[in-house]
């Protein structure tokens, strides 16, 4: 159930502007052909599957947003910022790949629903908790929603179902000073 609450969420969200800079918000996008928007999704997802967080960060704009909807987590703005969330994503979960389940084109963004196979070899956080796995592998659901800009990711918007993750944990913790 909450999968489909974040999944009706989301679609709803993005027949809204992403959150960007105010600079990124003074100009009009670059208008992306069908072809060219199918191009880059397939770049952006031949780059998470490398798991070269390096690879996938260059395919983000200079002022592109990363959100991981989940409790504690904080916006990456940047290039910086967005290449240290992927290193931690890919850090903690090494063995990273995705399913997708399916994939909606709109005008310069792309809605994808995928399950993520996750396989964390030690304790690792997520947001302001955490997880210490089980050790057995499981399949995470997730949404994501990304908005492109002359080829490049502008921002995207990760939707995470936390009660898949707390479910295949020995234990989940809170943390206060959660970053």
């Amino acid at each position: 159930m909450d999968l489909l609450k974040s999944l009706t969420l989301a679609l709803a969200l993005c027949l809204t502007a992403p959150a960007l800079p105010a600079m990124a918000q003074t100009q009009p996008p670059a208008a992306l052909t069908q072809a060219e928007l199918s191009q880059a999704v397939q770049r952006y997802a031949d780059a998470w599957a490398s798991r070269d967080a390096d690879k996938i960060a260059a395919l983000h704009s200079a002022d592109s947003v990363f959100q991981l909807f989940v409790e504690g987590s904080q916006t990456a703005s940047g290039e910086t910022a967005i290449l240290a969330e992927f290193e931690k994503i890919l850090r903690d979960n090494p063995s990273y790949a995705s399913t997708v389940r399916s994939i909606n084109f709109g005008n310069g963004s792309v809605v994808i629903e995928y399950d993520i196979n996750m396989d964390p070899p030690t304790a690792f956080t997520l947001g302001s908790f955490r997880f210490v796995p089980n050790g057995r592998p499981y399949s995470l659901p997730a949404i994501d929603m990304i908005w492109f800009s002359d080829g490049l990711v502008t921002a995207k918007h990760t939707y995470l179902d936390t009660g898949v993750v707390r479910a295949n944990s020995h234990s989940a913790e809170k943390i206060e000073d959660a970053k």
